[in-house]
């Protein structure tokens, strides 16, 4: 990195390994089906309906209709998944120290670059959402990123792909009997079928595992419900949201255009350095997978708006 200002383009090849490190590096993208893609707009074959639709049957939607004795990829249509990517942007300042590091060892710079942004995305692909109202009168810069698009909890409560719990529902364990309660056939025999849950409620399931519950087993330091579905947990995933079922369903677009720009920034000592890159986050109308959510809170039709 020389004094000035640079600016470009990742190559394909180290924007290849750059992605790698990326989902390496966020657990909700190793789930999720997460494709690398050079266009704007375009489709791309979920990897769940691929497998429904080459035992020869093809979506109520398709213009096909009806059963095939042949389905190939190429039945895949825009009627099953599309995208359009958005840029989302992501500042850093990089101390001398590490500067002076990345004229030996790039890899290692490139590798902090990485597990920042996963985490930047894994925020955005579980809680983006472009209606957020911001707390303040200045939103911040989590409320910015979010608003870029919408993540995998708004698209699954507007596909209604839900299920509530109730004030009955107040150990983990309990919420999860709920979320699975009453699941299709489909989700139950999958043996890609999982739990995603917050860390927070990882903690207190791995005290109630320990202490009160047989039904939640523990094998090789991981938990299992029943001795059967993995208990993964998820760094943004909010407390009580719990998701049980496949998430290759849930298609995650990567550009494979990456834009770097470096400056030398003199008040900080240091450099920033902006990355950019484009992606989208869309839910397969078929997604095998639910979503814990509460209870609506009823409204009393009587009481004024503001509850004064």
């Amino acid at each position: 990195m020389k004094t000035g200002k640079n600016l470009g383009l990742l190559s394909a090849k180290t924007t290849d390994k750059f992605l790698d490190m990326v989902i390496a590096n966020a657990p909700i993208l190793q789930l999720c089906t997460a494709p690398k893609v050079d266009l704007p707009i375009g489709t791309y074959p979920v990897v769940n309906m691929t497998q429904y639709k080459t035992r020869g049957f093809s979506n109520a939607h398709n213009a096909n209709g009806g059963r095939q004795t042949v389905a190939t990829m190429q039945n895949m249509n825009a009627a099953d998944v599309s995208y359009a990517v958005k840029e989302l942007v992501l500042p850093l300042i990089i101390q001398d120290s590490y500067a002076e590091d990345m004229e030996t060892s790039p890899e290692k710079i490139a590798e902090m670059f990485a597990k920042v942004f996963a985490k930047d995305l894994s925020q955005l692909i579980i809680n983006g959402d472009t209606e957020l109202e911001q707390a303040g009168d200045t939103a911040t810069d989590r409320e910015t990123m979010l608003k870029i698009l919408d993540g995998l909890l708004k698209q699954m409560v507007t596909a209604e792909n839900v299920v509530e719990y109730g004030a009955t529902q107040n150990t983990v364990e309990k919420k999860i009997i709920k979320l699975i309660s009453g699941c299709p056939d489909d989700y139950l025999v999958n043996p890609d079928s999982r739990l995603i849950i917050s860390p927070t409620d990882m903690n207190l399931l791995w005290e109630e595992a320990t202490t009160k519950r047989p039904i939640i087993k523990e094998r090789d330091g991981k938990l299992y419900f029943r001795g059967k579905y993995l208990i993964e947990e998820i760094g943004g995933f909010p407390q009580n949201a719990m998701i049980f079922g496949d998430l290759t369903g849930l298609l995650t677009p990567l550009s494979r255009e990456l834009y770097l720009e470096t400056q030398r920034y003199p008040e900080a000592r240091g450099w920033k350095a902006v990355l950019s890159a484009r992606l989208d986050c869309v839910i397969h109308p078929f997604i095998n997978a639910r979503l814990l959510v509460p209870e609506a809170e009823e409204v009393d039709p009587d009481e004024p708006a503001g509850g004064n």
